[in-house]
């Protein structure tokens, strides 16, 4: 009696996450001489480019051509991964009373913004870089009027070129861009603090109502 014969399907290779870690900031509260801590901020899951709207890593050997790495993936959608290592970098700079992911009412000012570019970008045979570029927009939470805005196109070298050198180069450019919007965000909500503490008195030497934390 001939032997049966089974074919084996082959094994799907294993899928390797990877997430974004804030390299360490800095590690200084702002000076005296800048305006002290007095808004709550909100930071919104940003939109992301349909390009780049994809849990896959993106690289990029030329101009035109956008490439996925397979089996190679960040643990969360783009716009959140970049949501999330803002609001953790925002909520240890000292430049807030508090930075939140969820609205509640008393929440000061909200962050909103589009990923435009998310990507490996191969320069050479032997240089690679992570680039990102992103757009964000502050407004106030109660009238929604813009209180800030500007658009960040950054790049650092990989140390090397795998999606493992991606994440870690990531991590270093949302580094930058936390050092560098923090103090600008913080200046925009102190002429909102000024303007709402203007136009509210404080009862009792207490603060405005419209800036009082929440319970």
């Amino acid at each position: 009696m001939a032997a049966a014969i089974f074919a084996c399907a082959p094994m799907a290779p294993n899928t390797h996450l990877y997430r974004v870690e804030l390299p360490a900031g800095p590690g200084m509260l702002p000076p005296d001489s800048e305006p002290q801590a007095c808004a709550s901020l909100l930071v919104r899951d940003m939109q992301v480019a349909g390009a780049y709207d994809d849990v896959r890593m993106i690289y990029r050997e030329s101009e035109y051509q956008l490439q996925r790495y397979e089996y190679h993936e960040w643990v969360v959608s783009p716009g959140i991964l970049v949501s999330d290592a803002l609001r953790d970098g925002y909520a240890t700079s000292g430049w807030f009373v508090r930075v939140e992911r969820e609205y509640d009412a008393s929440i000061d000012a909200v962050l909103q913004g589009r990923v435009l570019a998310l990507e490996e970008v191969d320069l050479t045979r032997t240089r690679w870089a992570a680039h990102l570029r992103l757009a964000l927009e502050l407004l106030d939470s109660r009238t929604h009027e813009r209180l800030w805005s500007h658009e960040y196109d950054l790049m650092r070298p990989l140390e090397e070129r795998s999606p493992r050198g991606m994440a870690g180069a990531t991590s270093g450019v949302l580094r930058e861009v936390v050092d560098v919007s923090a103090p600008a965000l913080a200046a925009a909500l102190s002429r909102l603090c000024a303007r709402d503490d203007a136009a509210v008195p404080p009862l009792d030497g207490r603060r405005s109502p419209a800036l009082a934390p929440g319970p």
